[in-house]
């Protein structure tokens, strides 16, 4: 545990030096603690809001990670990204934050007692994308969520865990009461396949979403603008269905309680989930398989690489919402 308590540690001191190299155009929140350890501790979810409040309430643009402990790499992407437009002496610098235009919202672990314990579960065990009780119409056996017991991978759990609670707080706060908004989070994960998705709901079930229209449109603006980068676009069931996906549940909901007949009607809620496909590199060195991490995350050769690729999909991901794409 101690080695995942000195990266945790890094990661949170990271936050921190974010949050000051962005000044007043940064905001820093305690927004939940993890669910305990065995030996008592609870780590706390911090959130950070930057720009300005106004831009933040008009048109937010959220970005998370860490739902799962063991995909650092997510957490160290999204880092990097921050500094990457926040620093003025960046070539990834966005000017739009300072100037009131760009508001983003950052959930950047979301599962710290995860990454302390170095497990992809919550400290219960507790696998937090298959904890939010939606169930799938044919889910993969086994992988796609099961009861059975938290020592297994993948356990659902029986109602939704502190993590998944402060996460669906802090999408509330910052989405559902957005009116004329098309809001959009993503969520950065790693270790499935060889290359990388960019998924939408649903992942419980083959049909198409209500929104299916504008994430295909979204999709081809990121393609056309992502020249030398190639991301497989599409809901989540192409790949494979799963019960309980948090996303599923945040997306219904704001539909039924927010959208329909409400006068936030003309709002999107858009959800969508970055997959880095981390199993490419096992073709050079299959041994990492026996590596608790190994499969979530690119080889050490292969890490700065990596990390600093997505600076480009995620710049033009939060430039869209200053954009017009929704008419």
């Amino acid at each position: 545990m101690l080695r995942g308590l000195k990266r945790l540690n890094k990661y949170e001191n990271r936050i921190l030096r974010i949050a000051k190299l962005g000044g007043k155009n940064v905001r820093i929140f305690q927004q939940g603690f993890s669910r305990k350890t065995k030996e008592g501790f609870r780590f706390p979810i911090h959130s950070l809001e930057i720009g300005s409040e106004s831009a933040i309430k008009k048109k937010p643009v959220g970005l998370v990670a860490g739902v799962h402990g063991l995909e650092t790499i997510g957490i160290r992407v999204l880092l990097d990204f921050l500094e990457y437009i926040l620093d003025s002496n960046s070539l990834g610098y966005l000017p739009e934050i300072e100037k009131g235009k760009m508001g983003i919202v950052c959930l950047p672990i979301v599962n710290p007692g995860g990454v302390a314990l170095k497990m992809r579960a919550n400290p219960a065990g507790v696998d937090l994308m298959r904890n939010s009780g939606v169930e799938a119409d044919d889910p993969m056996p086994f992988f796609g969520g099961h009861k059975m017991s938290p020592k297994l991978p993948y356990y659902r759990g029986n109602t939704m865990e502190p993590e998944a609670r402060t996460l669906y707080r802090f999408v509330k706060k910052y989405f559902f009461e957005s009116k004329n908004s098309c809001m959009s989070v993503l969520d950065i994960h790693s270790g499935f396949g060889t290359i990388d998705h960019v998924w939408w709901p649903f992942a419980f079930t083959k049909e198409k979403c209500r929104d299916e229209e504008l994430f295909i449109k979204m999709s081809e603006y990121l393609k056309e603008t992502c020249h030398n980068v190639s991301f497989r676009y599409g809901p989540q069931s192409e790949s494979y269905t799963t019960n309980g996906d948090l996303w599923d549940r945040f997306y219904l909901h704001f539909n039924k309680e927010y959208r329909n007949g409400k006068e936030t009607q003309k709002s999107a809620f858009l959800p969508w989930t970055l997959e880095i496909g981390t199993w490419s590199d096992l073709k050079k060195n299959p041994l990492r398989t026996l590596k608790k991490r190994g499969i979530f995350n690119p080889s050490k050769e292969n890490k700065s690489e990596t990390i600093t690729g997505y600076r480009k999909l995620l710049t033009d991901f939060v430039k869209m919402a200053t954009m017009e794409l929704y008419n």
